[in-house]
């Protein structure tokens, strides 16, 4: 195991993260206006300079609108404005990166089972066709990861659930940046292999089939796709009684 650099994070973007909890807990509504920095900054302990900047934080990521002479009040946010990649970032880091797959595991198989009920024939021929121009550039020896991650949000975006298409994007969009940059060529042939079988049981509706070989997937995307590090722990967190470990389901298979 080699080190790594170590994240700072500051008082600020701590402030920030309890702010926004607050938020996402209903605690402070849209429309409500935020403590005063004063009062803030007595119930953070902290400098108002460090307050004004968690403040600026908040409205750069277009939570808060501050009004001169009023103060700051929350917004109105539409889904896909909550739940953007930089606002997760915010909040979870490269410490809960299991915590974001567990959660991956949990959503997305729920949505591939309304993509079985809800997937129109010409949605999943895009998907193909896109499968298709994947495989040509995995044999011309182009970069994929963009392939890897477009099937999962076409995918997720034919079960028209727009809650949770967004979710599973965002997702995708924060593991995308710790995928491992030296897969094996094998290794990228399996990714795509599955890929064809998930969108093949889609296409014969068979959401129970489709679901439980799309969590498979997606401990395997953990436990090989991953840095060193963090690779067992996923394993040990992710796979579940009877789940089988992807080395071996590939032999099976």
């Amino acid at each position: 195991m080699e080190l790594r650099p170590v994240t700072k994070v500051t008082s600020a973007q701590l402030a920030a993260d309890q702010m926004l909890a607050m938020i996402r807990r209903g605690v402070w509504q849209p429309g409500d206006q935020l403590p005063s920095e004063r009062e803030l900054t007595d119930k953070l302990k902290l400098g108002r300079s460090t307050v004004r900047e968690a403040l600026q934080v908040l409205s750069t990521l277009n939570v808060i609108q501050a009004i001169p002479g009023q103060g700051s009040y929350i917004k109105t946010l539409r889904g896909d404005e909550l739940f953007r990649p930089d606002l997760i970032s915010l909040l979870i880091k490269d410490a809960a990166i299991l915590d974001l797959i567990a959660t991956r595991e949990m959503i997305e198989p729920q949505t591939v089972r309304l993509a079985c009920l809800r997937a129109s024939e010409e949605e999943l021929a895009k998907i193909s066709r896109m499968l298709d121009e994947h495989e040509r550039a995995l044999e011309g020896g182009e970069p994929i990861a963009e392939y890897a991650r477009t099937f999962h949000i076409m995918l997720a975006e034919t079960s028209h659930n727009g809650v949770a298409a967004t979710f599973i994007r965002s997702i995708l969009d924060l593991l995308q940046e710790r995928r491992r940059a030296d897969m094996t060529l094998e290794a990228k042939r399996r990714e795509l292999q599955e890929h064809s079988e998930i969108l093949r049981l889609v296409r014969e509706r068979d959401g129970e089939g489709a679901a439980s070989y799309l969590i498979r997937h997606i401990v395997a995307s953990a436990v090989t796709d991953l840095p060193v590090e963090p690779r067992e722990a996923a394993w040990d967190e992710l796979s579940s009684p009877g789940s089988t470990r992807p080395h071996q389901r590939s032999a099976e298979e």
